[in-house]
């Protein structure tokens, strides 16, 4: 019984524990929705933190043509890398080889009616990753992948070198990843403005995000409440079983 009651303690704190991670995702969420109710959107060339709605346009450079999928597009980056890392037979080194980046010339930008400004590819998708973890919100770009291997061959776009192709060993396998931005997409924004364009937050929220303002908000409201009712069943569930638990092993 002892053992029983034990187990039930730990079992208990641990939801408690729970409980309490739920309500610094709250504190979170609180956070940001009180930035998002803070900052109407502003017109396109504003400086400072703003929040900014627009579409996606053509950078300097003009049109861009994505070199994996050919797709028309205001931005792209494409990485080929081979996995796993050859260094690795030395035991060193990372678990990849990055045998190619490509990347657009210049940023994409962000336009109105008015005016535009360039977007800090960053906001877009993160260095040599696709998901940046501190934005959840449905993202702007588009993935296409490639996967080649001598079990699983592929047909591989022109971008990729023929000698890399013929140098694969069987253990070995190729993958193609574009992200890109594809021209005239709505975009809700949320940044920071400077002489050389719309860049991430220093600290706070960031978001770009085929999202309307209102569904941004409403995201959060809805994250709040679900975490909120987290809260209440894991911590009513922890005392109900930790609480007799520890009266029980102390009178033991």
């Amino acid at each position: 019984m002892m053992t029983v009651a034990t187990v039930a303690l730990c079992l208990g704190l641990l939801l408690v524990a729970g409980a309490g991670i739920f309500v610094l995702l709250i504190l979170g969420g609180l956070r940001e929705l009180w930035t998002l109710r803070r900052l109407r959107p502003a017109t396109i060339g504003a400086r400072g933190r703003v929040a900014l709605e627009g579409t996606t346009e053509y950078g300097a450079a003009g049109r861009q043509t994505a070199p994996a999928s050919g797709e028309d597009c205001t931005w792209y980056r494409a990485i080929l890398i081979r996995e796993p890392s050859r260094a690795l037979s030395h035991g060193e080194g990372p678990d990849h080889d990055v045998i190619l980046e490509s990347e657009s010339p210049v940023w994409p930008a962000l336009a109105d009616r008015l005016t535009r400004v360039p977007i800090d590819p960053r906001l877009v998708s993160p260095r040599r990753g696709l998901y940046d973890p501190l934005m959840s919100d449905p993202p702007v770009y588009v993935v296409t992948e490639y996967e080649h291997s001598h079990a699983d061959p592929a047909d591989l776009p022109a971008i990729v070198p023929a000698d890399v192709i013929a140098g694969l060993r069987r253990s070995e396998r190729l993958r193609l990843t574009e992200v890109r931005v594809p021209h005239g997409r709505p975009v809700f924004a949320v940044g920071r403005t400077t002489r050389r364009g719309l860049l991430p937050s220093r600290a706070g929220l960031t978001v770009f995000t085929t999202d309307t303002r209102a569904a941004a908000i409403a995201r959060r409201r809805d994250d709040i409440r679900v975490g909120g009712a987290a809260v209440v069943w894991l911590t009513a569930i922890g005392l109900v079983l930790a609480v007799p638990s520890a009266v029980y092993l102390l009178s033991a």
